[in-house]
């Protein structure tokens, strides 16, 4: 049986920028890497170079003349997606940052000046996470190779069935761990690019992996199979995917706030989610969940009205997950709530929004929980600090920087300014809902 290698190359690396000194130095930062470097002046240059040349990586300036940084890279993402794009920016251009970041499909940016070991270890990091990605590629295609291998020696070899059945076990198992490896990336993969949505301004940030971790808790308690569990996982990250191409004032609007028409515009982010991603066949079924999210179980919602059991499970428990934080936040009535009204209210709409035996199984997974985590417990981005927020602790670098406060303005800008100073590595844990009045879900059930 022939062996198929996996095939790596020197990665080519783009530097954009209208000063000649910064291209320079940038040359000179990466010039004992395995890299080859190409440079371009302006945004209309590096397009050119691209339409000529097989790049991996972009690293470009954000204020250029005729065609700044955002504008660039958005105009790549479009033609090029595969290629790994990063910005340098000024502190001051932070808003036209976060613009670029969803315009161009940035995979991160980097302050100027740089700092030149934080800037080499992003576009490592960079090119690692493309190379996975290659290799993923080329992994399926070794199974595949293998797997028709095998099938031929079975025809050929009928003989040697006992032989040849160690060596197919021994393969199979290899086959299997590489299989699990994969499904691993996968899912990070998608937890990934859930982070990525969350950080379109007016998308609140942590609520994904929360829904989804919760929702795949529920679907065990209901006995779903492994299959089930996993989509309603994909599902509950991606549920907000439709959001993306949603008005800014719309998505900072509270949904309490909204008159019918434009409630009606909010919600249509579910089939809009379900067409982005009907497409890629792994994620066709999570697709079908986030289409009908709104739907109601007395037939009421949207976007088709259905009722009952004609709304897929997962799509039921997405409802109630995603309507708990909700509640608890007060984007749907405009004021916080205690966990224990919230799931009064949740058990007041049984049969009419929600599906009886998944609010059950809902508060019964609430009730396996901590008590700590009852309060949800979410990754927020430091873009989204607000004054009263309830911090259960940041760190950095596996450093405590705070724990259990509540947030001001000026506790907000220290938290900026040591963002500034680590980058990425900040991790900022907030709990949602009102702390006063707390009761136990124990006491909530007698």
């Amino acid at each position: 049986m022939s062996e198929v290698m996996l095939q790596h190359k020197p990665f080519k690396l783009l530097f954009v920028d209208d000063e000649a000194n910064v291209l320079k130095a940038l040359r000179r930062l990466f010039r004992d890497g395995e890299y080859h470097i190409q440079m371009a002046g302006s945004g209309v240059e590096a397009l050119e170079v691209l339409e000529r040349e097989e790049i991996d990586l972009i690293i470009s300036d954000m204020r250029m003349p005729q065609m700044d940084g955002a504008e660039f890279l958005s105009r790549a993402a479009e033609r090029w997606p595969e290629v790994v794009r990063i910005l340098l920016t000024g502190f001051a251009d932070l808003e036209s940052t976060i613009i670029a970041v969803n315009r161009g499909k940035i995979y991160s940016y980097c302050h100027k000046p740089w700092d030149d070991a934080e800037l080499k270890d992003l576009v490592k990091r960079a090119l690692e996470q493309k190379r996975l990605s290659e290799e993923r590629g080329q992994l399926f295609e070794i199974i595949d190779e293998q797997n028709r291998q095998l099938k031929g020696l079975n025809a050929q070899l009928e003989e040697k069935v006992e032989q040849r059945a160690a060596q197919l076990k021994a393969s199979f198992k290899q086959l299997d761990k590489a299989h699990q490896t994969l499904k691993k990336q996968y899912t990070d993969t998608i937890k990934t690019f859930a982070r990525i949505i969350e950080m379109r301004p007016g998308i609140k940030s942590g609520h994904a992996k929360y829904i989804a971790e919760v929702a795949h808790k529920v679907a065990g308690k209901l006995a779903l199979p492994d299959e089930d569990k996993k989509t309603i996982l994909y599902a509950g990250l991606l549920f907000q995917i439709g959001k993306i191409g949603l008005d800014d004032r719309l998505l900072s609007q509270p949904f309490y706030t909204m008159t019918r028409d434009i409630r009606e515009r909010y919600l249509s982010h579910a089939p809009e989610g379900e067409a982005l991603l009907k497409s890629m066949a792994p994620l066709r079924d999570a697709a079908v969940l986030i289409r009908h999210q709104f739907e109601h179980f007395d037939g009421s919602g949207y976007p088709e009205g259905l009722a009952g059991e004609q709304i897929p499970l997962g799509a039921r428990i997405l409802a109630v997950v995603r309507d708990y934080l909700s509640f608890l936040e007060g984007a749907m009535t405009g004021q916080t709530m205690t966990v224990a009204d919230v799931l009064s209210r949740l058990r007041s709409k049984k049969a009419s929004f929600y599906d009886p035996q998944v609010v059950d199984a809902f508060v019964e997974v609430l009730t396996q929980m901590e008590v700590e985590t009852v309060r949800p417990l979410v990754d927020i981005s430091w873009t989204q600090l607000e004054p009263g927020m309830e911090i259960d602790e940041i760190r950095y670098n596996g450093r405590l920087f705070l724990k259990n406060c509540v947030l001001d303005k000026a506790k907000i800008y220290e938290i900026v300014a040591l963002r500034e100073r680590v980058g990425d590595k900040l991790e900022i844990k907030a709990r949602l809902g009102d702390a006063s009045n707390k009761k136990s879900l124990e006491q909530d059930q007698d």
